[in-house]
C-alpha cells in the first residue's frame, strides 16, 4: 500500500509540473507580432540570478519603458529553470537549450527578431532604464538596418543637446 501511494505521489508531482510547462512557439508568435506590425522581443532569464531580477523590477517595469514595450513590441519572457519547450525554426527543445543554440546563454539577455524570424539585435547583460529605452527605440526605429547601436546613440545624444 505504501508502494502505490509513493508513486501515486510522484505521479501526482510530474503530472503537476508538466502542466504548468508551457509550449513556445516562436515560429508562430513571429507570424503573430507581424501581423500587428512589431518586433518580436524575447527577455532571457533565470529565476536565481540577481541581475535578471532587478531588470525586471527596475528596467522593465519602469513606465516609460513598459509603455513602449506594450506599445511596440510582442514581448516573451523566457526562464530557462522552467520545463518550457520552445520551438524555434527546425529547433526544439528546453529554454536553456535554445539560449544555447541562438548563442546568448548569459542571462538576463535581450533578443529582438523580425519578421523574418532572425534576431536583429541581441544584448546581454542588465541594462539600466535608461539604456534599454534607447535600445528599444533603436529597433523600433528600423534604424537597426542602416547604422550600428553606437552611432544611433550618438545621434541621439546630439538632438539631446541645445
Amino acid at each position: 500500500m505504501r508502494t502505490i501511494i509513493t508513486n501515486l505521489f510522484i505521479l501526482i508531482l510530474v503530472l503537476n509540473g508538466s502542466l504548468f510547462a508551457r509550449n513556445i512557439d516562436i515560429n508562430s508568435i513571429v507570424k503573430n507580432s507581424v501581423k500587428k506590425n512589431k518586433h518580436l522581443f524575447i527577455f532571457l532569464h533565470r529565476t536565481d540570478c540577481g541581475y535578471c531580477e532587478s531588470m525586471q523590477m527596475f528596467t522593465l517595469d519602469d513606465d516609460p519603458v513598459k509603455e513602449l514595450i506594450q506599445k511596440k513590441f510582442v514581448f516573451l519572457h523566457v526562464n530557462i529553470l522552467e520545463d518550457d519547450v520552445v520551438k524555434y525554426k527546425d529547433f526544439t527543445g528546453s529554454g536553456r537549450d535554445f539560449a544555447k543554440k541562438v548563442g546568448y546563454n548569459i542571462y538576463p539577455s535581450s533578443l529582438f527578431l523580425n519578421g523574418a524570424n532572425e534576431i536583429i539585435y541581441a544584448l546581454p547583460g542588465y541594462k539600466d532604464k535608461d539604456q534599454f529605452l534607447l535600445i528599444l527605440k533603436y529597433v523600433d526605429s528600423g534604424a537597426y538596418k542602416t547604422k550600428d547601436y553606437q552611432a544611433f546613440k550618438k545621434e541621439m545624444d546630439l538632438t539631446k543637446k541645445p
